[in-house]
């Protein structure tokens, strides 16, 4: 390696180091962050008979009309509200209320149902056939930590309650189901647990499937087409939906209810998630608990650990969760997501300037030289071993490496999962929507609607062209093409990373300003 080029790596890497410790320091060392919530640790085995049951995605109500008015009951922490009703002993409605939409009240990810809409309600528990839907609001109890909210509906010689836990500090919800044989004449039954996938309706987004997977010790995500449907998971351990921004998932189940897990597309072409049951003769009770919240990587882990994979950093994970510690701590300190993108972009840019200095000096002295390297190319490309030793005295007699042109791209290469990782945070971040900067872009989620950042955009790096111009003309032609290229990519992508990339190369302009006037 080039002596010149070891000390910027060096200094770059102590840098980033450096601040990654100053924004670790802080985390709590007491012990205080729950700890994650372990999915059961054994399964009973399903039966061959069992796994080979046609799925049933259908549900036989006993309740044909509507016999009884229904009744909301409310319950509310600091971060949600929710509602649950009698119709079906479901959660009616789940909203986030540190999450504003466009019409400035909390989002939710579950709606009030009519009753004609029972299939698609959240936790509704059908049987093989004759569900009830009329359930007896029990009670409603505040534990302090957690709300406790009780259901009971008596049908056909069994006695079905459920009992809900809703954790004030966090976005868990702990699920008991209790059925107990009230009559010893009550035919066996088949119990399905029915949940919905996470809707916001002022989003289109698509839905996908969250399945836990054994091969990779972690969390699959199935996209909605076809192929989910029809298809049987037997006993996961997590098993849920999620959005873009939300998810609705199970994350525990201990006692071994489920057997086999699968997806069914309502009426709404929207997705549900159906766990399926053991078949019993006698009483019951099960216990399951669900994450059903926004995909915010303190929430996240704040629940279970493994959830932090539904966020889908990829490969550069550990880079992306610094990152969205950063940007946290930026709009904690200065109120305004904007800028904290770009202090983002500042801070991840200082750790290369001495790489990127380094290497717009090497790629200057490449394209100094590339005429001269041209000519003997192009003069000896008859004679590929009398061309190879011209090339070779031209580097020793102007002091310059073969390495060259590779150690002025090694920064861009260096930077490369930097770029990735600040694509997948920017993109995908929930604080982003509906997050104003300045002026017009009141939406740093959503497309600029006037496309100035994306044109400024291209604007810097035609500006940046003309400070360090090529004479090779077939890289000339290319390059003015580039800008071009990278507005129509970006006219549509979230104003937020668009002013990151705007921010970035604003910030390389800069750095060849300062090149050629201090370290010429």
């Amino acid at each position: 390696m080039d002596k010149k080029l070891f000390f910027p790596i060096i200094m770059s890497f102590l840098t980033v180091l450096g601040m990654q410790y100053f924004f670790n320091k802080d985390e709590v060392k007491d012990g205080s962050v729950p700890q994650n919530v372990q999915p059961g640790q054994s399964y009973k085995v399903p039966t061959r008979e069992e796994l080979s049951k046609p799925i049933n995605l259908e549900i036989d109500f006993l309740d044909k009309k509507v016999k009884a008015k229904e009744v909301l009951v409310e319950v509310e922490s600091e971060i949600w509200k929710a509602s649950f009703s009698n119709f079906g002993g479901v959660l009616a409605t789940l909203e986030f209320k540190n999450h504003i939409g466009v019409t400035k009240s909390p989002l939710q990810t579950i709606y009030k149902k009519s009753f004609f809409q029972r299939e698609e309600t959240c936790f509704l528990v059908a049987l093989n056939e004759k569900t009830p839907y009329f359930y007896k609001f029990e009670e409603k109890k505040d534990l302090g930590d957690r709300f406790v909210v009780v259901y009971k509906v008596e049908t056909d010689g069994w006695i079905i309650r459920k009992v809900y836990n809703l954790h004030k500090d966090s976005y868990q919800i702990d699920f008991k189901l209790e059925i107990e044989k009230s009559s010893k004449s009550a035919s066996a039954i088949t119990p399905r647990l029915f949940f919905n996938s996470p809707f916001i309706g002022e989003i289109e987004d698509d839905t996908s499937g969250v399945i836990y997977s054994n091969a990779k010790d972690g969390i699959d995500q199935e996209d909605s087409s076809d192929k989910i449907f029809g298809k049987a998971w037997v006993a996961p351990s997590y098993f849920g939906l999620e959005n873009k921004y939300f998810a609705h998932t199970m994350i525990k189940n201990s006692d071994d209810f489920v057997r086999r897990a699968f997806f069914k597309k309502t009426p709404g072409n929207r997705l549900q998630g159906i766990l399926e049951g053991p078949e019993i003769e006698s009483s019951k009770s099960w216990n399951f608990s669900f994450y059903m919240g926004p995909k915010s990587l303190d929430d996240l882990v704040k629940v279970d650990e493994k959830l932090e994979t539904l966020l889908s950093f990829g490969w550069f994970s550990f880079i992306a969760k610094l990152f969205v510690k950063w940007l946290d701590y930026f709009y904690r300190l200065i109120g305004n997501y904007g800028i904290a993108i770009i202090l983002l972009t500042l801070l991840v840019k200082i750790p290369f300037i001495p790489l990127s200095i380094y290497s717009r000096k090497k790629m200057d002295l490449v394209a100094k030289h590339q005429p001269f390297i041209s000519r003997i190319k192009t003069k000896f490309k008859g004679d590929l071993a009398r061309q190879s030793l011209e090339m070779n005295k031209y580097y020793k007699d102007h002091n310059l490496s073969q390495m060259a042109q590779f150690q002025g791209c090694l920064p861009m290469l260096i930077q490369i999962p930097v770029f990735f990782s600040l694509f997948r945070v920017l993109r995908g971040y929930l604080d982003l929507y509906q997050a104003p900067f300045y002026g017009w872009i009141i939406d740093l989620s959503s497309k600029d609607p006037f496309y100035v950042l994306p044109l400024l955009m291209g604007a810097s790096m035609i500006w940046q062209q003309r400070l360090s111009p090529t004479k090779d003309e077939k890289m000339k032609t290319a390059m003015l093409f580039m800008p071009l290229v990278m507005v129509a990519v970006f006219i549509n992508m979230p104003a937020g990373l668009v002013l990151y990339m705007l921010v970035n190369n604003l910030f390389t302009l800069g750095e060849d300003v300062l090149r050629k006037r201090v370290f010429r």
